[in-house]
């Protein structure tokens, strides 16, 4: 019986474990970094991303690391054969995404920026990280634990917004950027959102 028992409160420390994992504000670095508010919506931004990489809603933190995994790699792939990618995001409801987080907070993120087209002269709208944003502060003091997210972190200063060899950065060294830590899934799941805005938004400024 003593055994039994022993079996079922290791299960259920073991699932607590693996969803406490999956919460942002479980993280020392996010706690010390955002206020409650923020927390609330970067964990609405996790989890949308975790949802459209992921065949299952219902994920442990195995099978998340594991979707994570799938997606870099299969980025990484499609990078390599045809020179560029589509991440692969449902646009529409990324849409509805915005709608269901504080604007101040969404500002802490990214800011509408404006790019000109060559070809026909007019000034488009994008989205780009926020360069004076609380999100940029985080993306620092992470890369002095991790140097290839210092990397990263440099290159966006550098350019202003994710560019081209920023993007290079995740890419090919994804599994430098341990993508098991929840800091990290939240890097690259605002990566490949702003990604997926600046591919599908056609909205003239």
């Amino acid at each position: 019986m003593k055994k039994i028992i022993y079996i079922i409160i290791t299960t259920i420390l073991i699932s607590c474990t693996s969803s406490e994992k999956l919460e942002l504000k479980s993280n020392k670095s996010i706690s010390e970094t955002f206020n409650e508010s923020e927390i609330k919506d970067l964990q609405i931004i996790l989890n949308f991303f975790n949802e459209q990489i992921c065949d299952s809603k219902k994920l442990n933190n195995d099978s998340l690391n594991k979707c994570y995994e799938k997606y870099c790699s299969e980025i990484k792939s499609e990078m390599n054969l045809k020179g560029g990618f589509n991440p692969k995001i449902d646009y529409k409801k990324q849409l509805e995404l915005y709608e269901k987080i504080n604007k101040e907070n969404f500002n802490k993120i990214w800011k509408i920026g404006k790019s000109y087209n060559l070809r026909t002269k007019e000034n488009f709208k994008d989205l780009e990280l926020n360069y004076n944003g609380k999100y940029l502060d985080f993306l620092k003091k992470y890369g002095e634990e991790n140097k290839t997210i210092h990397s990263y972190y440099e290159s966006i200063k550098n350019s202003g917004d994710i560019s081209p060899s920023t993007s290079a950065i995740l890419i090919l060294n994804y599994k430098l950027f341990e993508p098991s830590d929840i800091r990290s899934k939240l890097i690259i799941a605002i990566h490949y959102l702003t990604l997926n805005d600046d591919f599908n938004r056609n909205e003239k400024d």
